[in-house]
């Protein structure tokens, strides 16, 4: 029975699946998920690795023990801490010169030419050349109009040689000035001179070697020597010859530093100067010791004058004029950074010989009068003031010092002459008491301003007044840059009343109060090129440096500057 109900079974399914297939013709599948494996492990109870057993004896372990000291020595290998390398800031790159020109009103044409080699560790190599000059017009008090051209030319050859511990350096210095004697006394009529009668014109050339140390320990034998020869002319008036010898040397002894300066001129003239040489001798041995907080400086000036004494009464005999003076020094400081105090004691001869005077007047009266001028004997300085900063920019400075002196060398127009357009020198004993303030503070990071004034007390025994010099003078300054590349410079120049002195008839002239006020701006476009303006000498009231001389008014001059 079994079997045959397993086979009705199985023909009843076989039955079903081929009836499905043919109503449906589809296909039923199934599929079975199953979790991935994941081992699981019982809790169970930890058991002692160990077997434990209870017991009650007990054992005592008893140990002695004690320590030997002894000596350990280890063992240092030395070896050299090798130098640390430092990389160097990159420098800046060096131009090879520059060149700017310019032109300006009254035709005033400017051009400067400066050029060199590149950096180099051997030496350096140099030109240097400058012009500048006027053709222009001015007008005097009489409302005449005069020719008043200049012209300054200058050109510097140089070069410097670069040793172990020492310098040489060497140049060649040439100078040219032309000056017109336009300052006519404006009450003469009818003197109408050429050109020519009025023109000056000074050559001037130097040539100068040195040679000096560059040790850094004050024990060694520090030294410092140059030789120079100078030949100085006035077109008409003659030549003068000066070879000069200047050496100076010092060295610690004792310790302090001892050191001596001493310093030679010869003047030698020829065509038309009929004057014997001049000798000039000065020596300055001293002693000093110091550091930043204090320093002190004590020794001696002494000089020698041997000329040929052009007095009527001694009648050109050559003569020796020996001159002494102190020289002390002492300062030091009462706030660190903030405040220094410094005194001084001395005194020194003043060389008025043509070179030096020409540059000052370059309108004295032409033929031998400026080859033979008297120098100024300083017998006595005493100097005292103040000085230090308020922060790393800000400076001040205020000092105030007496002069006792002899021969102060002045100037007179001479009005004997047609012109009165020429001076001629006085010279006056005296003293003078000078005060002198000065004040730097940066305003922010792009302007700065100054102030700096001088008071001017004199007491002549000779003249009435101290001839064309001011009883006081200030500048205000001020000075703006714009991340280097637009710089503005303004500077306002006070000058308090001054006198002159007319030869024939004897007369005072006053030369007021004058403020004038001198501007500059540069735009650099590129670091090669700039482009600058400057306008000099703007003010309500015109100037006179000398009698009878008025400057130039309101001056505006204009350029380009181009680096190499």
């Amino acid at each position: 029975m079994k079997t045959k109900g397993y086979i009705t079974a199985a023909v009843f399914l076989i039955t079903l699946a081929a009836s499905a297939q043919t109503e449906d013709e589809t296909i039923r599948r199934s599929v079975t998920l199953y979790n991935p494996y994941k081992p699981t492990l019982h809790e169970v109870d930890k058991r002692v690795l160990l077997p434990e057993a209870e017991d009650t004896a007990t054992v005592e372990i008893r140990f002695d023990y004690d320590f030997t000291p002894g000596s350990f020595v280890p063992v240092y290998e030395v070896s050299p801490i090798k130098s640390a390398v430092l990389s160097p800031d990159p420098l800046p790159e060096l131009k090879k010169g520059y060149v700017s020109l310019g032109m300006g009103t009254y035709i005033s044409p400017f051009l400067e030419i400066s050029v060199s080699n590149e950096r180099s560790n051997n030496g350096a190599i140099g030109l240097f050349t400058r012009t500048y000059g006027s053709a222009g017009r001015i007008e005097l008090e009489n409302d005449r109009r005069v020719y008043a051209g200049f012209l300054d030319n200058q050109a510097i050859l140089y070069g410097r040689k670069y040793f172990r511990k020492s310098r040489f350096d060497a140049d060649i210095d040439f100078r040219q000035m032309t000056r017109h004697a336009y300052g006519i006394d404006p009450d003469v009529i009818g003197y109408d001179p050429e050109r020519k009668d009025l023109r000056s014109l000074y050559y001037d050339i130097t040539g100068q070697a040195r040679y000096f140390t560059m040790e850094t320990d004050s024990s060694e034998l520090i030294w410092d020597a140059s030789l120079k020869y100078n030949l100085f002319t006035r077109k008409g008036d003659g030549l003068q010859h000066n070879p000069g010898l200047k050496i100076s040397a010092g060295t610690e002894m004792f310790g302090l530093y001892a050191g001596l300066d001493a310093e030679y001129d010869l003047y030698l003239f020829a065509k038309g100067i009929d004057h014997k040489a001049r000798n000039l001798l000065s020596l300055t041995p001293y002693i000093t010791k110091g550091n930043e907080e204090w320093r002190f400086r004590f020794g001696a000036k002494i000089a020698a004058d041997l000329k040929e004494n052009h007095d009527p009464l001694v009648g050109g005999e050559t003569r020796l004029y020996m001159f002494f003076y102190p020289d002390a020094m002492f300062t030091f400081r009462i706030i660190p950074k903030f405040l220094r105090f410094a005194a001084s004691i001395d005194g020194n001869l003043e060389n008025n010989q043509a070179r030096n005077t020409a540059l000052v007047n370059p309108w004295m009266l032409p033929g031998d009068t400026l080859y033979n001028l008297r120098n100024t004997d300083n017998q006595l300085r005493i100097k005292a003031g103040l000085s230090g900063t308020v922060n790393v920019s800000a400076s001040y400075a205020l000092d105030v010092s007496y002069t006792l002196f002899k021969d102060m060398l002045l100037f007179m127009n001479d009005t004997l002459g047609p012109g009165g357009n020429w001076f001629v020198p006085l010279y006056s004993d005296g003293n003078l008491l000078k005060v002198h303030g000065g004040l730097k503070v940066p305003v922010n990071r792009q302007l700065t301003l100054s102030f700096d004034g001088n008071y001017y007390g004199y007491d002549l025994s000779g003249q009435e007044y101290a001839w064309h010099k001011p009883s006081w003078d200030g500048t205000i300054g001020a000075a703006y840059n714009l991340r280097n590349k637009i710089i503005a410079s303004a500077d306002l120049i006070l000058t308090g009343d001054r006198y002159a002195r007319v030869r024939a008839p004897e007369e005072t002239v006053r030369l007021p109060f004058h403020p004038n006020l001198n501007m500059g701006i540069e735009y650099r476009y590129t670091p090669d090129i700039s482009f600058w303006i400057r306008c000099n000498n703007v003010s309500y009231s015109r100037y006179f440096e000398w009698n009878y001389y008025p400057a130039r008014n309101f001056m505006l001059a204009g350029g380009i500057s181009y680096s190499l």
